[in-house]
């Protein structure tokens, strides 16, 4: 049976209806049609829901993972004054400079353009007997000088220091013969590519067009995304949702970020996969799954998740929401589709997201939203 006029107004407005029962209403009438008539519902439902998605490729993370440029300005000073500039520079300044400014691997780091993990694996190279780790050298940037050195901190900063300077003289770490055709090294960048005097001279500054084609091969923000990557979802929906509950009195309970977190929810309240929030804490009857999807893949593989949260939480006999955002919907409509229909049109964005206070599992806590 063809859509009447009256579905159709009801499809396009479900996605910005702060009803729960007019979004089900608009679910009901997509689950009722079959052939044309189901993809017209299908595709009708979907933009009212896509109009209130937004990008979020845009929003850089703040975080006290990484330094302040005054900091960092700060740091890269200490290290050009314990080389002399870059003048010398071998294991005993490197491993001095290091020991009275931890910070100074930041920059060192990014001379040789590399994350924490990667020089943890350098160093391992370089020092087999090391066992050093990504988080042991961020934790290691991170922390203030020692007036008495331990030995563990001398040891390792000895090996970061060695490392480098085998990196640096192109003894590890370099390319494979049969792979220079296709592949270069991180080093072959104009302030290293002939080691410490290149590095000394660019000391007084670059060219612009130098700075932007750092960009254009690596991204000026790159470090910063690796080091939020699990960050930014939270903070473009997860604690936006949690200042609305905080806001209005809203017992929950929040997952811990990543793997151990999903695991610990999964085992307390019985559900697998753990949802992001259980409300509330304390006998629970709906449980809110959030995912920022800014590419088609991750929208399909995001959706998969929501919807077997669902099945799980119908067993249980609680409600499921969705809290979606990110331009990757908008190249999934069907993977987005099937959310909206699992969760019975109880989907909502970043846009949308006070309208989950009209929810009766959330009234029930609060009393009627104004």
């Amino acid at each position: 049976m063809a859509l009447s006029d009256s579905e159709e107004r009801i499809l396009r407005a479900a996605g910005s209806d702060p009803s729960p029962v007019a979004r089900l209403q608009a679910v009901g009438i997509t689950l009722a049609k079959h052939g044309e008539d189901a993809d017209a519902s299908r595709d009708l439902l979907n933009q009212s829901y896509l109009t209130h998605t937004s990008p979020s490729f845009h929003l850089v993370p703040r975080g006290d993972s990484m330094f302040a440029e005054d900091a960092f300005t700060k740091a890269y000073a200490a290290l050009a004054a314990g080389t002399d500039d870059f003048t010398r520079v071998d294991a005993a300044t490197l491993k001095a400079t290091l020991l009275e400014c931890p910070a100074a691997l930041a920059p060192l780091r990014m001379i040789l353009g590399l994350t924490h993990n990667e020089l943890a694996v350098a160093v391992r190279l370089h020092d087999p007997e090391s066992n050093v780790a990504g988080g042991s050298l961020k934790n290691l940037e991170r922390s203030a000088p020692q007036e008495h050195p331990t030995a563990p901190r001398q040891r390792i900063v000895g090996s970061i220091a060695g490392a480098v300077l085998a990196m640096m003289n192109r003894d590890l770490l370099t390319v494979p013969p049969r792979a220079t055709t296709h592949f270069h090294s991180k080093l072959d960048k104009r302030d290293t590519v002939n080691g410490w005097p290149s590095v000394r001279d660019h000391i007084a500054g670059v060219p612009y067009s130098a700075l932007l084609f750092q960009r254009y091969v690596g991204g000026v923000w790159r470090q910063v995304q690796d080091a939020y990557s699990e960050v930014k979802g939270d903070a473009v929906l997860e604690i936006p949702l949690q200042d609305l509950l905080d806001a209005h009195g809203v017992p929950y309970h929040r997952t811990k970020r990543g793997a151990p977190g999903a695991a610990e929810t999964a085992t307390r309240f019985g559900l697998k996969p753990g949802p992001d929030f259980v409300i509330p804490d304390d006998s629970p009857t709906l449980v809110i799954e959030s995912k920022v999807a800014e590419d088609g893949g991750t929208a399909r593989d995001k959706a998969a998740r929501i919807q077997t949260l669902v099945t799980a939480a119908n067993e249980r006999g609680l409600r499921a929401c969705a809290l979606i955002d990110g331009k990757g919907w908008t190249e999934r409509p069907n993977a987005l589709c099937d959310v909206i229909l699992a969760t019975q049109g109880r989907t909502y964005t970043m846009a949308t997201v006070e309208q989950i206070l009209q929810l009766p599992e959330i009234q029930a806590l609060t009393g009627p939203a104004s």
